[in-house]
Parts: C-alpha cells; structure tokens; sequence
C-alpha cells in the first residue's frame, strides 16, 4: 500500500451570518482527517502546520536534503530512510 502524502490546504468560502457575509476558513488534506471552521486564516493555518507535525515521522526517516530528493520534509523519505548507518555510528541517533 502506497503511504499517505499529506498536503493540507487552507481553504476558504463565504458563509451567511447573523451579521452578513463572511469569509470561512477549514483545512483540507488528502488524509482524511476533520478539521474545524475558523473565521480567522491563521487559525486555520494553526490547524495545518499543527497536522504537518502531528503525521511527521521520526526524525530518523525524515529527509536530509529534502530539494534534491524531491520530497516534503513532513514525509518519510525512501532514500535517507533505508540508508545503513557508516560503521562506527551504529549506536548514534540521527538529529535534525
């Protein structure tokens, strides 16, 4: 099964109120996941950047050199994943 990529997204609408109109904002990610309805942007922003590091993965799989492997720091990468460590560093803790 192919993992998940999340790529959460802010989106907006308008929505009657008892006031008028107003702007709408949720987050929207390929995962699944609800997410509330903010009438502020940033709050909605707060909600994707909180799921990015939610779903991150240990920073043992996270890609070192995210531009040339072509990935998002927030997925596991195959590449940096799977390496062996050098002989000598087996016991050490990758960090970020």
């Amino acid at each position: 099964m192919k993992p998940i990529k999340h790529r959460p997204k802010v989106r907006r609408w308008k929505e009657e109120t008892s006031q008028g109109e107003a702007w709408c904002y949720s987050v929207y990610c390929q995962c699944g996941q609800e997410f509330d309805e903010h009438y502020a942007k940033q709050l909605a922003d707060n909600d994707r950047l909180r799921h990015l590091s939610e779903v991150a993965p240990p920073p043992a799989e996270r890609c070192r050199d995210p531009k040339r492997h072509r990935c998002q720091p927030h997925d596991r990468c195959p590449v940096c994943a799977d390496q062996l460590p050098l002989p000598g560093f087996e016991g050490l803790e990758a960090t970020v």
